[in-house]
């Protein structure tokens, strides 16, 4: 009974407490909805316009050509932006002008201007010998935009802040405040309220996770072919190890504040390096060494596998569950540390 009382009393304490609520649920929310838009908008945007002047160039899906009198008005239009960049057909030469501060935009224009030139050679009875037809092999048979992709590294971002900010933050600020002391006056036991304090964070954090999800399937589309028990345990796992990692900080600080900077650090360190936003592997050799050392890569790899993204060896997967399992240990270990002078 006192377990439960325990565990209703920190549930409610978590509804209240916004900074948490912030941290674990609206934040994550906030970049899938951001990141949500900008790939669903790139990947559905109408047309893009082409300056050009001369010769009159093919009709290309996508593209809206504007024509101009002659290069200098063209050049101009790019320089301002009025068009996204410029072609020009003199004789066998089809010339590309680009604005180089569309440097994320430009590759993706020349292809275009590859596209205008297989046509102009079509037009004139002219086939390449070797034509490049790109086919996809998917692990699951499904077809994944960078969205589709994307949605399970940034359910893996929130487990590792739950787990993280709930020691660093939420535990720090109760061993700081001494508001144990207080607590221990009452008839409850310690490991029922360690006990009820894990169980809430677990919970919180796997309703968080299938909120986040479900959000992600109706506003953008996204289909998964879940496997729901290893989905379920892999949540479960990793928010105990992420749990862990917390605890470490946590004894490893003087107070709240410190603890809460090195996780803010870790954090961040974890979106650039964990392959959530872009692959390791065009990393060079010694960040692809840092994210490797990093647990939520595995975290975001096992995350993709039960979302039937990308493939994994079960006995790959069941050894991250059996790692991330000994946060359970740290954290259990760490209770009687953090709270040892009261």
């Amino acid at each position: 009974m006192k377990f439960w009382t325990s565990l209703w009393a920190l549930t409610l304490h978590a509804l209240r407490d916004r900074r948490s609520t912030l941290v674990n649920f609206l934040f994550p929310l906030v970049i899938l909805i951001i990141f949500g838009n900008v790939f669903s908008w790139t990947s559905s945007q109408s047309t893009v316009k082409v300056a050009f002047t001369g010769t009159k160039l093919p009709r290309i899906e996508r593209v809206k050509y504007v024509e101009f009198q002659n290069l200098s008005a063209l050049k101009k239009a790019i320089l301002a932006q009025k068009v996204d960049f410029g072609l020009s057909l003199k004789g066998k030469i089809l010339k590309i002008y680009l604005n180089p501060s569309n440097i994320q935009s430009n590759d993706y224009y020349i292809s275009i201007g590859k596209r205008v030139s297989k046509k102009i050679n079509e037009s004139k009875g002219i086939v390449s010998m070797i034509n490049v037809k790109r086919t996809e092999v998917s692990f699951s048979g499904k077809k994944f935009n960078y969205l589709g992709d994307l949605i399970p590294g940034i359910l893996a971002l929130s487990i590792f802040s739950v787990g993280i900010f709930s020691m660093t933050a939420g535990l720090a600020h109760l061993r700081d405040k001494k508001v144990m002391k207080k607590l221990w006056t009452t008839p409850i036991s310690r490991w029922h309220f360690y006990g009820a304090f894990i169980l809430e964070k677990v919970i919180e954090t796997y309703i968080s996770i299938l909120a986040l999800f479900g959000i992600a399937i109706i506003m953008f589309g996204a289909h998964y072919s879940v496997d729901w028990f290893k989905f379920t345990i892999l949540v479960l796992s990793a928010t105990f190890g992420m749990m862990g990692i917390g605890m470490i900080i946590l004894l490893l600080s003087p107070n709240a504040k410190v603890s809460s900077e090195i996780s803010s650090v870790l954090y961040t360190l974890a979106t650039f390096f964990a392959g959530v936003y872009f692959p390791i592997k065009i990393m060079p050799p010694i960040m692809q060494r840092v994210a490797y050392s990093l647990p939520l890569v595995y975290i975001v790899d096992a995350m993709k596998y039960t979302t039937n993204i990308a493939p994994m060896s079960p006995a790959k997967f069941y050894l991250i569950i059996a790692v991330m399992l000994v946060g359970f240990i740290l954290v259990l270990m760490g209770f009687s540390k953090v709270f040892k002078s009261e």
